[in-house]
């Protein structure tokens, strides 16, 4: 089957796992285009839609460089 008419669907993005309803354009997180879940994380999918895994992940991921930034302008300032 073609990613296009996949109904689970992952953000390009933010990494959202959502079912494509009619006349959705983009993610409803962020806006941004999509693709089939399915395509971008196999079966775990399924999974996902209900953990947001991923999305979580990434959030994650940016709270912590965050954090990690304002550790190094702590050092840099201090000296």
């Amino acid at each position: 089957m073609d990613q296009r008419h996949a109904k689970l669907r992952a953000c390009d993005s933010c990494e959202w796992i959502f079912r494509k309803g009619l006349g959705s354009e983009g993610c409803p997180k962020c806006g941004f285009s999509h693709s089939g879940a399915r395509h971008v994380y196999g079966n775990g999918c399924y999974k996902y839609e209900e953990t947001q895994q991923p999305w979580i992940d990434q959030e994650v991921s940016l709270f912590i460089a965050k954090l990690q930034r304002q550790i190094i302008n702590k050092i840099k300032n201090k000296f």
